[in-house]
């Protein structure tokens, strides 16, 4: 059974998400708080499994919070967020300060209600299997030396990820220097999302970093960032690289997928110019795709167990024998310059 903490300052998100729960046999609440100093004192005696979190409370405000929690229980937090720029930017430095994952709060429809409940009863039971958070990683400012003209069959980097994809993303480019191939990136996320959660990288990294749009010239140094809702696709003409982006169903459960961007890619024929990277996150996105870029040539990079926040998309990749190279979060900046210098 999953022992589950509700922190949320409205009585009705609590007393609904505790009626859901009843009958739920994989999933217990153990208490309610209306508040972060609250949560604060039940935490010691409740030993929650995971913890739901509101972003936006009064007095100790949810970011606060979780710069207590982790360094003294450090436990798995889903981020209930509302649909507003404040609510996303909340969202997305709670993400960075060691949230695992975050649910959209429902649009007042009944349906989008029945979305969230769903949504979050996922990942509680997901996270509920993964013993503690891992540790964050400490923020490089120090840029990796770069290529400084050296010539690389490499012209392409491509990355998946999802659950806690956004700390890795920020670790990962905050090393990178600006003279490397574009890099495309599917992040599992909500469109509003992304363009804040790419203007965020934008200003920290170091590196140009921007929503990806349609019909937008691959430059070498620069990210782009794939739009939440549409599907991201990498296609080439006259020996450029230029972006398109599509809506359509859904594939491997999410749109944007990862399995897209890198199937894009493979059957493109760009795979033996591709460096693909698949990082920490839950179900299978992106498994087939990285197997199609190795496949046709490209060389292949998974996170491994012990620093993916969830261990399921590179672990899918790595069964199905689509990854060249596993590696901790922190060795990647590292492989990727070397994969490139090779």
């Amino acid at each position: 059974m999953i022992k589950l903490l509700i922190v949320d300052d409205q009585t009705v998100v609590r007393n609904v998400l505790s009626e859901m729960f009843s009958s739920d046999k994989t999933i217990q609440v153990v208490g309610t708080a209306s508040n972060a100093l609250e949560a604060k004192r039940l935490i010691p005696q409740l030993n929650p499994d995971v913890i739901s979190l509101d972003v936006d409370m009064p007095g100790m405000t949810g970011i606060e919070f979780l710069d207590w929690l982790m360094p003294n229980y450090p436990t798995p937090v889903i981020m209930l967020s509302t649909y507003t720029v404040s609510g996303a930017n909340a969202t997305i430095q709670a993400l960075q300060k060691g949230a695992m994952d975050f649910v959209k709060k429902p649009d007042g429809s009944e349906a989008d209600f029945l979305r969230m409940l769903e949504e979050l009863k996922i990942k509680i039971r997901k996270l509920g299997l993964t013993s503690k958070p891992k540790q964050s990683l400490t923020t490089v400012n120090t840029k990796l030396a770069g290529l400084k003209g050296k010539q690389t069959d490499i012209k392409l980097i491509a990355i998946g990820a999802s659950t806690g994809g956004t700390q890795a993303l920020d670790f990962i480019l905050h090393q990178l220097p600006n003279d490397l191939p574009p890099i495309v990136i599917v992040q599992h996320m909500p469109e509003h999302f992304t363009a804040l959660f790419a203007q965020r990288l934008n200003q920290t990294t170091g590196l140009p970093v921007k929503e990806a749009g349609h019909g937008d010239i691959l430059e070498q140094g620069h990210v782009y960032l794939a739009p939440g809702d549409q599907h991201l696709l990498v296609r080439r003409l006259a020996g450029r690289f230029y972006l398109e982006l599509e809506v359509f169903e859904k594939v491997s459960g999410h749109r944007p997928s990862v399995d897209v961007l890198f199937d894009s890619i493979a059957k493109g024929k760009m795979g033996n110019y591709c460096l693909a990277i698949l990082l920490t996150g839950m179900g299978r996105d992106g498994a087939v795709g990285l197997k199609g870029i190795k496949d046709k040539g490209g060389r292949t990079i998974g996170q491994d167990e012990e620093s993916s926040v969830v261990y399921g998309m590179p672990k899918e990749a790595f069964q199905l024998g689509a990854v060249e190279k596993q590696v901790n979060l922190s060795s990647i900046p590292n492989v990727i310059l070397q994969f490139l210098e090779q």
